[in-house]
């Protein structure tokens, strides 16, 4: 048998082999990470869509009034914006919890200035209409700080219609503005 019938890679065509891969795999790592972080925007913003539009047909089809707002133990509202959200429902002085959702830890949660003042809560009414203390509307804006661009998704009650809009905040995640 001579050299020339033997099968398989030489040293050389297996180590030039790895560094391909590993300059492939360094130019994709960067994109791969923006690819995550900008997932976790949109999954947060379509859990709290979720979270409204299972506290506005809670609200309509019971005929109670159902409040969005953040939490800390699940089950009662909390007055400072996190990352965990719960959907409630009262009806003849009970409360029930409709959902309960927490967001990545990558997440950044950010109220505008109606639902600041309405201290994070956003109430449905019987009729479907929405209410952040004394005005119409209010938005929630979910960011991540470390992804450039489009970074931050505002997701909005405004008489009742939910909607979500994309927008460039700071790596601070500024606050979004009120329909």
């Amino acid at each position: 048998m001579t050299r020339r019938d033997e099968q398989g890679f030489s040293l050389i065509e297996l180590m030039v082999t790895v560094a391909i891969l590993a300059i492939i795999a360094g130019i994709a790592a960067p994109s791969f990470v923006n690819l995550i972080r900008g997932n976790r925007v949109t999954s947060a913003a379509n859990e709290l869509v979720a979270l409204l539009q299972v506290a506005r047909s809670g609200a309509i089809s019971n005929r109670a009034t159902a409040t969005v707002c953040p939490s800390s133990d699940g089950s009662t509202c909390a007055a400072a914006t996190g990352n965990r959200w719960i959907a409630t429902m009262t009806k003849n002085g009970v409360t029930t919890v409709l959902r309960d959702s927490t967001f990545s830890s990558g997440v950044a949660v950010t109220a505008s200035a109606n639902l600041s003042g309405a201290n994070n809560k956003l109430t449905f009414t019987p009729n479907g209409f929405s209410a952040a203390g004394a005005n119409t509307s209010g938005t929630v804006g979910i960011c991540v700080g470390a992804l450039s661009g489009q970074n931050d998704i505002d997701v909005s009650a405004n008489i009742g219609r939910i909607s979500t809009a994309r927008r460039a905040a700071t790596s601070a995640c500024t606050a979004p503005g009120d329909n």
